[in-house]
């Protein structure tokens, strides 16, 4: 089985079910179906052969749902693009990936004109939005040379789906490879461990660029309609009215946006009686908001845990476990990211691969035919983490005595804020392109709202001087703006090992204690 069966199947079912919508605009099952096969069929009439991989930027839209089917359909590989990165960031993967096409949104088109012209790899662009540049397609125009029947390739489950990318702690690019098999195994999983109804609707918040994007296939499984949203900053009155609009049965948070929804004066006057289960991931709910946000919405919570490696869907926190009075395991329990879903498996091993005692800390790993094989062109990388058909995640962790697994650190050093995965190398290299700028350090500091906030300790050359707010423009300048500190402290040095390794843990902690 493949995506593109999944697609065809749920059409055959429910062609006249609403599948998309978005503001103004929507697509039933049937209608959807039809327009992927034509895209299908038109990429497949440009000369897309199975396993082109395809680089895809956009925002959040109806056009990147039938953009990843008709991919599924034709065999093409999508590469999902974070549309925040800069010109030098979009280089780096593309230069990696060397994707043959890119489509994108006319929003992006200067941008794609530079990337293109520094990789000779990207061959062809199709723009949607608006007019396209020269000797680019129009995205609606090509659809319309298409056909509707089924496109006549044959797409195995071992055949690979999609790339996306993770920088993991190195700041480096890599792409996690994902098959139809994997995909469809996780889709099968999600939709019994949540308990999907056919009537159910949900409202997507979070880029469509991020792997949380492929635990919604689930839903297209189900046949049940999704409520699409530009994204960017968060705005809970909107967020509040969509899922009160919509009859939202089925919606996935981080803490940060619930606190945000909670202190919303108005929330009292939206009806949230549809609402029957909140899924939340990147961090664990502190109890005193997790009271507020059960009293308030009056639905289960379930909180899971995954990386783009895994699943991402690997553990969850079940509803009927999340107890807020009851005795302090219970209570404690909520700290954790639960157990594992159907078909992983899930240990805590020693430096030697050795499982540990329940209560020992350890690496968390995962096995699973849903799980990922390996990162596109790094063997190396590929097999330090799938070991003896174990992956290592890279998080610690320790197991309670009834299998419940609690992550006791982040994996390396990467920084989670607002549910956005941030590594530090990237931006400390950022700094050190400063021409005042010796050495540089950066750390995520506790933020009572963001979960973590990103912090720099900057030593500068000597006899300057520099404001923080320098320091910061810099940042900005050369990368995402959610990446760029949110505070710089300047340091006469910096702590090193022996070796002149720059001792970062030493750094984190005096930050933790003084908070």
């Amino acid at each position: 089985m493949h995506m593109g069966d999944m697609l065809r199947r749920t059409a055959g079912r429910v062609p006249d079910k609403p599948a998309l919508i978005m503001g103004e605009d929507s697509l039933t099952y049937g209608q959807l179906n039809r327009r992927v096969n034509k895209l299908a069929n038109a990429l497949l009439g440009q000369g897309l052969a199975k396993g082109d991989r395809v680089a895809v930027l956009t925002n959040n839209c109806i056009e990147f749902f039938e953009i990843y089917l008709a991919l599924c359909k034709s065999g093409g590989v999508l590469v999902p693009i974070n549309n925040l990165l800069r010109l030098g960031e979009l280089n780096k993967i593309t230069a990696y990936m060397k994707p043959s096409k890119i489509i994108y949104h006319h929003d992006f088109q200067e941008l794609v004109l530079e990337v293109m012209a520094d990789n000779p790899s990207l061959e062809s662009a199709i723009c949607l939005g608006g007019d396209p540049a020269p000797g680019h397609s129009a995205y609606e125009a090509l659809m319309a040379e298409g056909s509707e029947d089924e496109p006549g390739v044959e797409v195995k489950g071992e055949d690979l789906m999609s790339i996306f990318l993770t920088s993991g702690t190195t700041g480096r690019p890599k792409g996690a490879l994902r098959t139809h098999h994997q995909n469809c195994l996780n889709a099968l999983s999600a939709a019994i461990e949540v308990g999907l109804k056919p009537d159910d609707r949900v409202l997507l918040l979070f880029p469509f660029y991020h792997v949380t994007f492929e635990d919604r296939f689930c839903h297209l499984l189900m046949g049940n309609t999704f409520v699409l949203r530009r994204e960017g900053s968060f705005d809970p009155a909107q967020v509040l009215d969509l899922l009160s609009r919509h009859r939202i049965t089925i919606c996935q948070f981080v803490p940060t946006m619930i606190s945000s929804m909670l202190e919303n004066k108005d929330i009292e006057t939206y009806d949230l009686s549809s609402l029957r289960l909140i899924l939340y991931a990147a961090a664990p709910m502190p109890v005193e908001l997790l009271k507020r946000a059960m009293g308030r919405f009056q639905c289960g919570f379930m909180q899971f845990y995954g990386q783009t490696e895994t699943g991402p869907m690997t553990t969850i926190l079940r509803p009927e476990d999340h107890i807020i009075e009851g005795t302090p395991e219970q209570v404690e329990r909520l700290a954790s990211c639960g157990r594992p879903v159907l078909m992983f498996d899930a240990k805590v091993v020693d430096e030697n691969g050795k499982e540990v005692a329940p209560g020992e800390v350890g690496e968390l790993v995962v096995r699973s035919e849903a799980a990922v094989g390996g990162y596109w062109d790094l063997p190396e990388e590929s097999a330090q983490t799938m070991k003896d058909g174990w992956l290592h995640t890279g998080d610690y962790a320790r197991k309670d005595n009834e299998g419940f697994i609690f992550i006791v650190d982040r994996k390396g050093d990467m920084i989670i804020s607002g549910g956005k995965n941030i590594y530090p190398r990237e931006i400390e290299e950022v700094l050190y392109q400063h021409p005042e700028v010796r050495e540089a350090m950066v750390i995520g500091v506790p933020d009572p709202h963001w979960g973590e906030s990103v912090k720099a300790i900057v030593v500068l050359k000597n006899g300057v001087k520099v404001e923080a707010q320098e320091i910061i423009e810099h940042c900005k300048q050369n990368l995402a703006s959610y990446k760029k500190p949110k505070t710089v402290e300047f340091w006469d040095s910096l702590p090193k090992s022996p070796t002149g390794k720059l001792l970062k843990r030493v750094v984190r902690d005096k930050f933790l204690q003084s908070g």
